[in-house]
């Protein structure tokens, strides 16, 4: 689920957003296979972030998350799937998607070396009261051989000060925490914007040492 491919066509990506679980969604595919093929017409795959603009994410009729992962320096779309609570499965193009749970990465498919379920609830409350530290993170994460391993992290959270981010022209005031872990395995630092609301609207995010991370920002609310 490297990059959104944008040769599946318009039919193919209707029905993709056809299946969220989600009322009244269209999808972003629907408009980008749409909006964007009259631009250009790629034969193989784009990365989206050289296609998106104010224009069409503002016609979007759904949520909307840019992912770009920083190993591979690709960007990829997804809409809601499904809904539980504060739950939130995601989904691409390709079917590949991630779990994020208050607005947190707690597991991905479809990568490689996946984190299959992460344990947050300290780091979201650690968030939401300004910072905290010796937060418990527990990961469980795929391995090379398919055998599933628990890796258990101590990590201070810990506020930076406020930044401006201007969202493909949306300007959301947020705060920036870092998440810095040590433990089971190497050391690592996850990063969060919040705004005054309490949503998360970018991180970058940790999948699992093989696969590096993930920065995830909520381009359509």
């Amino acid at each position: 689920m490297n990059v959104l491919r944008w040769g599946i066509g318009v039919a193919a990506a209707a029905a993709l957003a056809a299946c969220s679980s989600t009322p009244n969604q269209e999808g972003p595919f629907r408009i980008l296979a749409s909006s964007v093929g009259g631009i250009v017409n790629p034969p193989e795959t784009v990365d989206a972030r050289d296609v998106l603009t104010p224009d069409l994410i503002a016609a979007s009729p759904t949520s909307a998350l840019l992912a770009v992962s920083q190993q591979l320096d690709v960007g990829y779309t997804l809409i809601p799937q499904a809904i539980n609570g504060d739950t939130v499965q995601w989904i691409d193009a390709s079917g590949g998607g991630l779990i994020r749970r208050d607005g947190l990465l707690v597991g991905t498919r479809g990568l490689g070396f996946d984190l299959l379920t992460a344990d947050l609830a300290d780091l979201s409350r650690a968030l939401r009261t300004g910072g905290r530290q010796d937060v418990r993170r527990v990961e469980r994460i795929l391995g090379g051989d398919n055998q599933i391993r628990a890796f258990t992290y101590y990590c201070d959270v810990v506020p930076m000060g406020r930044e401006l981010l201007n969202v493909y022209g949306r300007i959301d005031a947020t705060t920036l925490f870092e998440e810095r872990c040590s433990g089971d395995g190497p050391a690592f630092t996850n990063r969060f914007w919040l705004r005054q609301d309490g949503l998360i609207v970018r991180s970058v995010e940790r999948v699992s040492v093989e696969y590096g991370a993930l920065e995830l920002t909520l381009i359509a609310q």
